[in-house]
């Protein structure tokens, strides 16, 4: 199990550090977000606050799975390299509740009750299953 996640962790590693030419991203750097795009015409186009929230978001949490998959191949024993294993898998749950409390704040803020009953309910169920 542990040679099959250490070759996984290599690919990804090996496909991250190929991807881009950008400089690295600094995780403690705060996330800026840029809610204005290019013109387009006469009008301007402009992302909802809850889109650029979201994406921030998800790219926090990409942050932490790039910095977990480091943490592993730099494991060196087994019970270290469980615990981050564990980490990782539960990263995708953490990461769709962040989405849900996100969405959730916004249906209160605009009184849509039916769609936070709907958002909590569906929070609840993916907290008591332990997964998505």
């Amino acid at each position: 199990m542990r040679a099959v996640l250490s070759i996984l962790v290599l690919v990804l590693l090996a496909t991250v550090a190929f991807a881009s030419d950008k400089p690295p991203v600094d995780p403690t750097a705060p996330v800026v977000p840029q809610t204005r795009l290019k013109t387009q015409g006469n009008a301007m186009l402009q992302l909802s606050p809850m889109y650029v929230e979201i994406r921030d978001s998800l790219a926090v949490a990409d942050l932490h799975q790039k910095q977990l998959l480091a943490d592993l191949t730099a494991a060196v024993d087994e019970a270290n390299a469980d615990l981050i294993v564990r980490q990782l898998e539960a990263l995708p749950l953490e990461t769709l509740l962040t989405i849900l409390r996100i969405q959730l704040r916004y249906a209160h803020d605009q009184d849509r009750q039916d769609l936070e009953r709907q958002i909590e309910l569906r929070m609840l169920e993916l907290t008591a299953s332990g997964r998505i």
